[in-house]
């Protein structure tokens, strides 16, 4: 039986009425969130049966913890590390934290390489026969944020009201306690019945809280004390050293402290016993390994005078200052000197420019502090601040963020304290002067 013209057109209308909104669904729905991160486009065999897993462990770095696993020797772990350090801050590395191995089929060499810091952070690397190196790739899944406010009184003493919460972790008490230090003297005024705040980002990923969590906001009043508040400061830029939580005015809220050597910072290498890159020995490390490309400006610490600007075979060019209590401040593999020995430098004066000259595997520059009696001291120990108050260039930005979290603030308050007819309570008003 022939079909006629018009039979066809519509049997060909039904057949697109019936197709198109499925290709529609199929197309337009969206791929489920645990697809995503089982199967990343860079590695898709992520739980292929041949990976070996590890974790870093209490007290060691990279390299000693891949070689807690199985099968691996020295300078397999070390072309792995040697990959990350650019790319991973190792200042950041914990106990637990997990990697996940992928050896060629000899046994000879680490193929893919993953490292999983948190449970939305992915470091992948992938041998590249070509050219005799690894490929990098990082993938950060997006995150829901969510703000809270966490207020209070003191019973004994503020630690001790936060760690008696459910909802504060360690790094949040940490912060907070950090911040009020500097603004109120807990020994001599605090008092039973004091108040405190908190305005706390947390991120969400599938429902649970991605570590840390932020303090965007603390505040304190007492009997004694009277009110004071600190608020965080986001410089927009990852690793700047001019982020950190700041009074009204901009002062820095930290005591006493030096400033960095770099405007952002970036550890390949921590202060301890390590694998040198180099060697690949066993070796303790007498400072930090801070990320800084060839030319990138070197600043003092505190004021000094400079007692060697020099070069020597393993550390290259090596500046040297003596501060005012004895100690003194190393500054290694550097290009270029801008100071010269028995000159007296200010905080933060620009002393040199990093390079990679003397025993090294890339720039980089390699901070190190000699207490007065001799003691190396490691530097990530020690409270470091970018200025004793931001510089006019970066109050503009700090001033709209300080009104954009007290806009949060009142609504968190708001939502807290609201009574039955929609006014908002006493209570509420400890955030306002």
């Amino acid at each position: 039986m022939r079909l006629k013209l018009w039979q066809i057109v519509g049997l060909g209308v039904l057949v697109l009425a019936v197709v198109i909104p499925f290709l529609f669904v199929s197309v337009l729905k969206p791929i489920p969130l645990k697809r995503l991160v089982e199967k990343p486009l860079f590695l898709n065999e992520i739980e292929h049966e041949n990976w070996l897993k590890g974790e870093i462990l209490p007290g060691k770095g990279f390299e000693d913890s891949i070689l807690a696993v199985d099968g691996f020797g020295l300078r397999q772990a070390m072309g792995v590390v040697n990959a990350l350090r650019g790319e991973v801050d190792f200042r950041r590395l914990k106990a637990g934290q997990s990697f996940k191995i992928l050896l060629s089929p000899d046994g000879k060499r680490i193929v893919k390489f993953v490292f999983q810091p948190d449970m939305i952070t992915r470091h992948f690397l992938v041998w590249n026969g070509e050219k005799k190196d690894y490929d990098y790739k990082l993938t950060i899944y997006p995150t829901e944020r969510r703000v809270r406010l966490v207020e209070g009184e003191i019973g004994t003493t503020l630690n001790q009201a936060l760690k008696d919460r459910g909802d504060v972790s360690n790094h949040l008490r940490n912060v907070a306690n950090g911040v009020l230090e500097c603004l109120v003297n807990f020994r001599r005024q605090a008092r039973k019945g004091d108040q405190y705040q908190l305005l706390v980002r947390d991120r969400f990923f599938k429902g649970e809280v991605v570590p840390p969590s932020q303090v965007l906001y603390v505040s304190y009043r007492g009997k004694r004390t009277g009110f004071h508040e600190g608020f965080r400061y986001d410089d927009g830029k990852e690793g700047s050293v001019w982020t950190g939580h700041y009074d009204r005015k901009g002062h820095a809220l930290v005591h006493s402290s030096l400033r960095y050597p770099l405007n952002r910072i970036h550890v390949t290498s921590t202060f301890g016993w390590r694998r040198h890159p180099v060697t690949g020995k066993r070796a303790f490390h007498h400072g930090v390994d801070f990320r800084a490309r060839v030319g990138t400006p070197v600043f003092a610490v505190a004021k000094g005078r400079v007692v060697r600007a020099g070069y020597s075979k393993l550390d290259g060019n090596m500046v040297v200052l003596k501060h005012m209590d004895g100690t003194r401040t190393y500054y290694l593999h550097l290009s270029r000197f801008l100071v010269a020995k028995g000159q007296v430098v200010r905080s933060h004066q620009k002393i040199a420019l990093s390079g990679k000259t003397g025993r090294v595997t890339a720039a980089h520059l390699h901070f190190g502090i000699k207490s007065p009696r001799g003691k190396w001291l490691n530097p990530l120990s020690v409270r470091m601040i970018a200025a004793a108050k931001l510089p006019k260039k970066k109050l503009g930005r700090f001033r709209i963020q300080v009104e954009a979290i007290r806009a949060k603030l009142n609504h968190e308050l708001a939502l807290l304290h609201r009574l039955p007819d929609g006014s908002v309570g006493v209570e509420a008003s400890l955030s306002r002067k």
